[in-house]
């Protein structure tokens, strides 16, 4: 059976390796990634993806729209409501 001693320097490297953080990724790869123009294929793929998404974002603004009519609509209902109601005898 190995002493502990023995065993302490292995332990202390381990964990120090475990605990090392990777190098960041070099910039010139992203720089050299946005250089480089899209391809037909690629330009068309991104077209598709964004179309339903810019769609959706019209749709976005009617249905704020909408909600504010509805909510407008359902505070003048509350005070017609409080207006029309009698007031109680004292």
């Amino acid at each position: 059976m190995p002493r502990p001693t023995r065993l302490l320097p292995l332990l202390a490297t381990a964990l120090l390796a475990a605990c090392s953080h990777p190098s960041p990724p070099a910039p010139a790869a992203s720089a050299q990634a946005d250089a480089q123009p899209a391809s037909p294929q690629a330009t068309e793929l991104r077209d598709t993806i964004q179309k339903p998404i810019n769609r959706a974002k019209g749709v976005e603004d009617i249905v704020a729209k909408g909600n504010a009519n509805h909510n407008a609509q359902g505070e003048a209902a509350a005070e017609s409501a409080s207006d029309a109601s009698p007031a109680s005898p004292p």
